[in-house]
């Protein structure tokens, strides 16, 4: 759906776990991002919470721009018509131009030269009440003149709106108030984007002033790019400095251990956080000096806290024997087929943070609408493809004679190739292929977008990722159809990630209780595989139910046939 700024919209859905936001929730459109598919928004309740709608965010529009009567209008009929809706886009403009001059104005002496104090500690308290919606921080913003329609508004800046001066002053009832909000939406979203801007510049970790708010932790998911530290970096930073971490690693999310993010980085990334754990083993150590401990011990006690970690070539060798009372405990981390280093994925408490909390960033920041490297698909076990948009549909049944079902394959919802052969949930692969494409189709965007995929962390063939993406249709109109019926899915796979079956649970679980009875009744439905497992649908993830008996594999039911 297409969002115009100033459009009323009503909200839908979103991802953002901490927002007060409630779905139905509404506000007004301020800014569209088409690159990054990211809609800003001015809501009623004060949060200007900004919805990336490629991320699980979603909105409904309310109303289209509003229009003026010519019954209403007490101009000159057709030209009144045509004056009031011009006069509210150029009123837009307007407000956000002497929104960003009072900003301006109000951030020099609250951030800049003029400023006193420690403006890193204040801009970093300001930006969390913007995206938080906090009153106190919005209140003390700069608000608009209340002679909103004086000529010095709409004239002085030589824009469009000079010429609407006239029919400003000869609006009455509805259309002045559609006009005063034009103009104070203008000015307050002006106002709240530069505030912002200006506190982001003054806490940028990395001095050249870009947006990093996509690299938000909420928004970092598996495949994305993230800025990762722990509470060791917390050693040295100066609690007034406004920047609680003293470095952030950039890196790319692969898999959670025990709740905590395991990275994968580039070698630069990799030498910085070997560097840096010198550095804290060596303050650690000098602090210990300090405080009386023998110079013999020094070592001992500091091995006791901290891990050594060496470069052996491209090996980097992590020792913590001593930090775990284990002589095996010697880790030798090597580059992956990438040519990037997981340092201690599973061993040290990682998580990604915000990188505005941060004094220096390592790595190279992707460009923005560029933060996600892959996709885990939703429905197709243990399977990541590029973000490229890609989806299979129009899967349809194929004549026995070829096998499998016939489909589309679309790139962002448009159709550019047809596929034959592909193979269903639980039945025998055909060998997929493609048989005819369109003008729109890019062979060499195709073919990469194949060589990247991977199930099991082991590459795919052509015919195993339209496999994957007709497995990941079918499974989400299938699960939708037992959503909407209070009911939900089980299947059950074997150890490479292969839907053997599927079974309906009615109702869907939603208790442990309901559970342990869904796990009984899949145990007495038949035999399953060594090394199966059973996992249901929750309306959002698939959750393991649990480990398959095992005995024999089980007779593959019956699948959903189609999905558009």
């Amino acid at each position: 759906m297409q969002f115009e700024v100033g459009q009323r919209v009503a909200l839908v859905r979103t991802t953002d776990p901490h927002t007060h936001l409630r779905p139905g929730d509404h506000g007004t459109v301020r800014r569209v991002d088409p690159a990054q598919h990211r809609v800003d928004v001015t809501w009623d309740n004060g949060s200007t919470l900004s919805m990336l709608l490629d991320a699980g965010d979603d909105l409904t529009a309310l109303t289209a721009l509003p229009a003026a009567d010519p019954a209403t209008a007490t101009g000159t009929g057709t030209d009144m018509a045509i004056a009031v809706p011009d006069l509210l886009d150029a009123l837009r403009i307007v407000g956000g131009t002497d929104g960003v001059d009072a900003a301006e104005w109000w951030t020099q002496n609250t951030l800049g030269g003029r400023a006193g104090g420690d403006t890193t500690v204040r801009a970093r308290r300001i930006l969390a009440g913007i995206e938080d919606g906090d009153p106190a921080i919005l209140d003390t913003l700069p608000s608009a003149d209340a002679d909103w329609t004086a000529s010095h508004h709409i004239g002085h800046r030589g824009t469009n709106a000079a010429g609407h001066v006239e029919a400003a002053a000869g609006l009455t009832g509805e259309q002045r108030q559609q006009a005063e909000a034009a103009y104070l939406e203008g000015f307050s979203a002006a106002v709240i984007d530069a505030v912002a801007a200006a506190c982001r510049r003054t806490l940028h970790p990395t001095g050249d002033g870009r947006d990093l708010s996509a690299l938000h932790p909420d928004r970092v998911t598996f495949g994305s790019v993230g800025v990762f530290s722990g509470d060791w970096n917390d050693t040295g930073a100066d609690p007034d400095s406004g920047f609680p971490l003293t470095a952030g690693y950039v890196g790319t999310l692969i898999d959670r251990w025990n709740g905590w993010a395991v990275f994968a980085c580039t070698r630069t990334v990799a030498e910085a956080i070997v560097t840096d754990q010198q550095r804290t083993r060596d303050a650690y150590r000098a602090d210990l000096a300090a405080a009386g401990v023998p110079q013999g011990d020094l070592d001992r006690q500091t091995d006791q806290v901290y891990s050594r970690l060496w470069w052996d070539g491209d090996v980097i060798v992590a020792d913590s024997t001593v930090l775990h009372d284990d002589p095996e405990a010697v880790e030798r981390i090597e580059p992956r087929p990438d040519g990037r280093y997981v340092v201690m994925g599973r061993s040290w408490c990682w998580e990604a943070v915000d990188p505005y909390d941060c004094a220096r960033i390592v790595g190279e920041l992707p460009e923005p609408g560029h933060e996600r490297e892959w996709v885990l698909l939703t429905h197709s076990p243990y399977t990541i493809v590029p973000p490229d948009p890609y989806t299979i549909g129009s899967l349809a049944s194929a004549d026995s004679a070829v096998g499998g079902y016939t489909a589309e394959l679309r790139y962002a919802g448009e159709p550019v190739a047809a596929a034959v052969g592909v193979a269903a949930p639980g039945r025998t692969p055909v060998s997929a292929r493609l048989t005819a494409t369109t003008g729109r189709f890019d062979p060499a965007g195709w073919a990469a977008y194949v060589a990247a995929a991977r199930r099991c962390g082991e590459p795919m063939t052509e015919a195993a990722v339209l496999d994957a993406l007709a497995e990941d249709a079918l499974l989400a109109a299938a699960t939708s159809e037992a959503t909407a019926a209070s009911d939900t899915l089980a299947r059950l796979l074997d150890n490479t990630g292969t839907v053997l079956a599927l079974r309906r649970l009615t109702p869907a679980p939603s208790s442990p209780q309901m559970v342990t009875a869904a796990c009984d009744r899949l145990r007495a439905a038949g035999p399953s595989p060594v090394g199966g497992v059973w996992q249901f649908w929750n309306g959002h993830v698939w959750r393991h139910l649990m480990p398959a008996t095992p005995t024999i594999p089980a007779t593959p039911s019956d699948t959903t046939t189609t999905a558009g």
